[in-house]
């Protein structure tokens, strides 16, 4: 059978969640993809792939889920979440232009991708309730305003500051670096950095924390992937 991989990359930028995609000699936009047939390790093609079309290297992915495809192919997809700014595009040989786009304005993909964008995003936002995953998605060096603006596009929703902060600290998932940064009049913001461990947002993602660390993390309604039958099975994260 022939197997594919397509990796769904989302960054922050100017408080929009973002999608990267590349377009073909053919004028098609789609997903870093690669051909994965013959055994070769589903996670090294799913790395060559973003690689081939964006010159992006050595980033962290998670598999996501195995879909079908109409040519009896299987695509298994991949999930990464990138700092766009520690991480310039260079397309590959194989494609024309390469871009970031608004994840809920995109041009028409090659078939089937939507499905895999529309999982990935769904999984990503289940995954706030119970790991620090906006740090993937911040530099190296961030503030815990900056850490909770990317909370709040990841959610759709504003978040309270103060309770944001308790959390964050009280878990232990960043620590201070020693430095400051200005942000406005008011008085320098501390920078912090990860320090891995896990936390939930607010009272609405501890619950489905508590779902999700019984082992019961099923996709609920809502969750589940767009085209009935599309997707076989999902990968453990």
């Amino acid at each position: 059978m022939r197997v594919y991989v397509e990796v769904a990359v989302f960054t922050v930028h100017d408080r929009r969640l973002e999608v990267l995609l590349g377009r073909t000699p053919g004028g098609t936009w789609r997903l870093p993809s690669g051909d994965a047939s013959g055994g070769a390790d589903l996670g090294d093609s799913a790395r060559e792939a973003v690689q081939a079309t964006a010159g992006i290297r050595d980033i962290a992915m998670e598999q996501l889920y195995t879909f079908d495809r109409a040519d009896g192919a299987a695509a298994v997809a991949y999930l990464a979440l990138i700092d766009s700014g520690r991480h310039p595009l260079a397309p590959g040989a194989d494609v024309v232009e390469v871009r970031w786009f608004p994840h809920d304005d995109l041009p028409a993909l090659s078939p089937g991708q939507g499905d895999v964008l529309q999982y990935g995003l769904s999984r990503l936002r289940a995954k706030t309730a119970y790991a620090p995953v906006a740090v993937g998605l911040l530099p190296e060096l961030f503030t815990l305003g900056e850490m909770q603006a990317v909370y709040e596009v990841l959610l759709g929703r504003p978040l309270d500051a103060r309770n944001f902060r308790r959390d964050v600290l009280a878990a232990g998932v960043v620590e201070e670096s020693g430095g400051v940064r200005g942000e406005g009049r008011g008085r320098p913001a501390r920078l912090y950095r990860s320090a891995g461990g896990h936390f939930a947002v607010d009272a609405r993602e501890r619950r489905a924390a508590r779902v999700i660390s019984s082992g019961d993390d099923s996709p609920a309604s809502g969750d589940d992937p767009p085209s009935a039958g599309a997707a076989r099975r999902r990968a453990s994260w």
